[in-house]
């Protein structure tokens, strides 16, 4: 109970307007770094899980890597596109649409599969799961105009071990 309270206050104050482009620029500039290091076991978000994404830039198609925070569920996962609230969607989006082919590295189990955007009948379990994961999410939310999007990332057959 307590530190739930603690992570949810947390959330709030990482959330909030003034302090997330902060901490945003300093999880994308140390989170890389920690999961290349540890093989993805650690990064510096700690608590969030993190995965580093990699894709196929849209306009340069040079490969991108990024570190997002990560929805597990069913043995797939699930980044969104909030971009701490900016009112433009982030370039990793993009990139996905236009091709879905992608490798990330997660919990020190590299994968290789395919993105695929959630339509609105799909969004809610996962919207439901990542607020349980980041509450701060919900500010996100009211403070953008544009819909946050959610992408599944599926693994290819070859990655699932029984």
């Amino acid at each position: 109970m307590i530190r739930d309270y603690v992570w949810r206050r947390f959330s709030a104050f990482v959330s909030h307007p003034m302090i997330t482009p902060l901490a945003m620029k300093l999880a994308t500039t140390l989170d890389p770094l920690f999961l290349r290091w540890s093989g993805g076991r650690y990064y510096f978000s700690f608590v969030i899980p993190v995965l580093l994404l990699k894709c196929v830039g849209a306009k340069t198609g040079k490969l991108r890597e990024v570190p997002l925070l990560y929805v597990p569920h069913d043995q797939k996962h699930y980044v969104l596109g909030s971009h701490g609230a900016l009112p433009t969607e982030p370039a990793w989006c993009f990139n996905l649409r236009k091709t879905p082919d992608v490798t990330w590295l997660a919990k020190g189990v590299l994968c290789r599969g395919s993105a695929r955007e959630l339509n609105d009948n799909e969004r809610s379990l996962i919207w439901s799961k990542a607020l349980e994961i980041y509450p701060g999410y919900a500010n996100y939310k009211n403070r953008l105009s544009r819909a946050i999007p959610i992408f599944e990332l599926s693994p290819s057959l070859s990655d699932f071990k029984e």
